[in-house]
């Protein structure tokens, strides 16, 4: 495994992957005030047929597929203090560990002050069939065109999925669901993902084949889509629930939430 560590905007070329172009990076390390530092690390290492992430206790976590048949980390690791002396010390005790697919970080206990901490997000690349695991709490979660097993939890932060497929099954409790499919069907098993504080919307083409199930309990429902049953609870309390089988139906495709709205959009080619 190789690593680099670098303040700031980072696009790095090593190794094996020398004369390729690295994706651009979004991770920034903001300006920062007195008692605040950062910085963004990055490490290459082999892909298996698993990636397991933890961005706890503080991070969140972005996956995207490329067209590599090895994983990029990049790291963005923040400390603040009391003064910037307190924030570097924290930062240089922050160890970002991306080895036998598996990535998380580890640093100092946190003691109880509030005005010091740390935090490790992640930003990673994965071959497009990847099995994922994930996990953080203070942190959202977002899968970009990644198709394969994956399961996810987080409580704080909200949770956006795009152009996935494959066995999906996760949950957050503070935060909106987002799920943006494409192509004609859903290609794996079926998706189930719930939340407790927060709106749901799923976005598909006009020609998708779905069976779609959504319910929430404080919120309304709607979809751009014909032919769907929604049903009301009595006098308005909930749980309001939609069933929609779109085009010649597939698999299942399930979405909750306690407190919040849900939203069936029709997206245009």
């Amino acid at each position: 495994m190789r690593h680099v560590y670098a303040a700031g905007l980072a696009v790095l070329v090593l190794g094996a992957v020398a004369g390729a172009v690295e994706p651009v990076n979004r991770m920034k390390c903001e300006e920062q005030r007195a008692n605040r530092a950062c910085e963004i690390r990055e490490s290459h290492m082999s892909a298996g047929s698993r990636l397991d992430v933890d961005a706890a206790p503080n991070g969140g976590i972005h996956v995207t597929a490329w067209d590599k048949k090895e994983i990029l980390v990049r790291a963005k690791v923040e400390a603040w203090g009391d003064s910037k002396n307190e924030a570097e010390s924290t930062l240089a005790q922050v160890k970002v560990i991306a080895e036998n697919q598996k990535v998380r970080s580890t640093g100092p206990k946190e003691s109880g002050h509030h005005s010091w901490g740390w935090s490790t997000s992640f930003e990673i690349f994965v071959p497009a069939r990847i099995d994922l695991g994930m996990e953080t709490v203070n942190g959202g979660i977002n899968v970009d065109g990644v198709s394969g097993a994956m399961k996810f939890e987080t409580v704080n932060g909200g949770v956006h999925l795009a152009g996935v497929a494959g066995r999906i099954k996760g949950q957050t409790v503070n935060g909106g669901v987002n799920v943006d499919l494409s192509g004609a069907k859903w290609d794996g098993e079926g998706l189930d993902v719930q939340t407790v504080n927060g709106g749901v919307t799923l976005a598909l083409p006009g020609a998708y084949n779905a069976n779609i199930r959504a319910n929430t309990v404080h919120g309304g429902v709607s979809s751009d889509f014909s032919g769907a049953k929604i049903t009301k609870g009595q006098w308005g309390a909930g749980p309001n629930t939609l069933e929609l089988t779109v085009g010649s139906g597939g698999a299942p495709i399930k979405l909750e939430t306690v407190n919040g709205g849900v939203s069936v959009k029709r997206r245009e080619a």
